[in-house]
């Protein structure tokens, strides 16, 4: 109980926090995307795009709202997740270690100078990792479909 109390007090006195900035090494596993768009209107295109992409959403994250919970303010952000069952199968077929890997997911949010921004895990990268070549296919598809989704997004 007493960490949960730690917790609050340290949230009252850190209320605000300011994005930083993405690490050196993200490049190499992650992809992103400037927006002109806000975060709701960019969530919204997103969440249309994959569902014309033939993909599930299986859920939304408000992390605004969590942090808020806590204590915490941060600028808008989302997190979607997405999927389909079809692809889950060619996963687990070629390695149920890679459950982890899905579902797969775009993180949206705006950035300190009001700027939004999505971001994904590069699928290509992620399959990759696991040396089997049907799951390096399917990376390669989903890398692809990632981006394909994230321009139709952003260009709407």
């Amino acid at each position: 109980m007493s960490d949960r109390n730690d917790d609050r007090s340290e949230a009252t006195a850190n209320p605000s926090v300011v994005f930083g900035e993405p690490g050196a090494g993200a490049g190499a596993f992650q992809r992103s995307r400037a927006s002109t768009l806000s975060v709701a209107d960019l969530v919204a295109r997103l969440r249309t795009a994959i569902e014309a992409a033939d993909l599930w959403v299986l859920h939304e994250i408000d992390p605004q709202m969590l942090l808020r919970r806590g204590g915490y303010a941060i600028s808008p952000a989302r997190q979607i997740l997405f999927f389909h069952p079809r692809l889950m199968v060619r996963l687990l077929a070629a390695d149920p270690a890679a459950l982890l890997e899905a579902p797969l997911k775009f993180a949206v949010f705006e950035r300190p100078d009001g700027g939004v921004e999505v971001r994904w895990i590069d699928p290509a990268a992620a399959f990759a990792r696991y040396g089997d070549p049907g799951l390096a296919e399917l990376g390669a598809e989903l890398a692809a479909v990632s981006d394909a989704i994230a321009t139709a997004a952003l260009e709407g």
